[in-house]
């Protein structure tokens, strides 16, 4: 050992002292493996950055294999965002391994896209169209809402709008989808979200013509009515966290999610 490096003076080339080979515990390289120095050796745990990409590190550029999760969507890793292509087993429409799928309106070539939760395939978009007939808003009175959260419909013409091969749920398939996520409010709610029904908080319209809770609520009419002048629908809170039914009058604005007709789903 020369002299300089008894009294403590090295000549250091990273974290080893390329006169005495003492090791330090910094500048240790790691450009090559987030977890082991490639000059001393030494192993760290847990320093890799996965969050870009799941399989490769953003740091040291090591590999991995079998950790993106592309259960939700075939196409794209829940965790790391990562995308691929062409991956989807689509039948009718609607990938029999992630249950994602499009569906395109023939009377004006608008497409939404549908998830498939459970046995139920359901719209995971607010219907956004003007009916001939009927009552329908958007949101403010302000046609830009439309793009992204739909029309809010009342009751009467949100049974009568559905497109060929779709139909407005009754309370009872509400509550089948309910019941599906867990049956609990708080966990319905979250259970929705990572199942991909993307609740579009478009708030709704009073009957005197007041809107209310954008980006705070979402509510989805039923076709069950209670009374002559009120009906069920679904509803998911932001603000709360919270999914469960309720009741109002007819003439109130709501969003529409069309159920695809398929009686082994009922």
């Amino acid at each position: 050992m020369s002299f300089k490096c008894k009294i403590g003076i090295h000549s250091w080339d990273g974290c080893i002292c390329s006169d005495c080979g003492k090791i330090r515990d910094y500048k240790h390289d790691l450009s090559n493996d987030c977890n082991k120095c490639s000059r001393c050796g030494k192993e760290f745990d847990n320093q890799h950055d996965w969050s870009k990409d799941c399989e490769k590190c953003s740091k040291c550029g090591k590999t991995r294999e079998g950790y993106h999760v592309w259960s939700h969507d075939c196409e794209k890793c829940s965790k790391c965002g990562k995308i691929r292509k062409d991956s989807h087993r689509i039948v009718d429409d609607i990938c029999q391994i992630c249950g994602k799928g499009t569906f395109i309106d023939k009377s004006n070539g608008k497409k939404y896209k549908v998830i498939k939760i459970g046995k139920q395939i359901i719209m995971a978009e607010n219907f956004a169209k003007k009916p001939k007939e009927g009552n329908c808003w958007v949101y403010d009175d302000d046609e830009y809402n439309a793009n992204k959260y739909g029309y809010l419909y009342d009751f009467e013409t949100a049974k009568s709008i559905e497109p060929k091969g779709w139909h407005l749920p009754s309370k009872a398939e509400w509550e089948t989808l309910y019941t599906y996520l867990g049956g609990d409010t708080h966990n319905v709610y979250e259970k929705a979200k990572d199942a991909g029904f993307n609740c579009m908080y478009a708030g709704w319209r009073y009957v005197r013509g007041a809107y209310n809770s954008l980006m705070a609520s979402g509510h989805y009419w039923s076709d069950t009515a209670e009374g002559e002048n009120e009906a069920w629908h679904f509803k998911l809170c932001a603000y709360d966290h919270k999914a469960e039914f309720e009741k109002g009058e007819c003439g109130l604005g709501l969003s529409v999610r069309f159920f695809k007709d398929d009686k082994e789903q009922l």
